[in-house]
């Protein structure tokens, strides 16, 4: 098995995670919210325009998924592994609701092996006030 580990950003807040490579671009996204502490109730995608994630060139969408993309060739995200898509230094950004555009820019910091035999994933560290994704409780 091989660790991947990741670094997102949103303002001034950083969290430091690691999984393994069997995990999907579905997983991560949960995965990313959950450490964000956002409820995981929006549509999302994975790009490589990091300044303007909506000229991305590869994209990883939920909506291929679902059958909803614009290109029908666009790569979903349930199917597709992080060790597909992210290798050391590689940045993408991570836009998650398409109405509130949250862009947490997200760099593989490093891929090694590792001898752990089941699926695993974990916050290492965070740094900073983390973002809130709805200002009052009716939102």
């Amino acid at each position: 098995m091989t660790e991947y580990h990741f670094r997102i950003q949103y303002a001034d807040f950083t969290a430091e995670i690691v999984l393994g490579d069997q995990w999907s671009l579905y997983d991560l996204a949960e995965f990313i919210i959950q450490t964000v502490g956002f409820d995981f109730d929006n549509a999302f995608e994975f790009g490589d325009n990091v300044k303007d994630p909506y000229q991305s060139q590869e994209r990883y969408t939920l909506f291929a998924d679902t059958g909803d993309a614009d290109d029908p060739d666009e790569p979903g995200v349930k199917e597709t592994l992080v060790s597909e898509v992210f290798r050391p230094k590689r940045k993408m950004v991570f836009l998650f609701d398409y109405g509130d555009d949250w862009f947490f820019p997200i760099t593989c910091t490093a891929v090694t092996p590792s001898d752990k035999k089941r699926r695993f994933r974990r916050v290492l560290s965070t740094t900073g006030t983390p973002p809130v994704q709805y200002e009052s409780p009716d939102e």
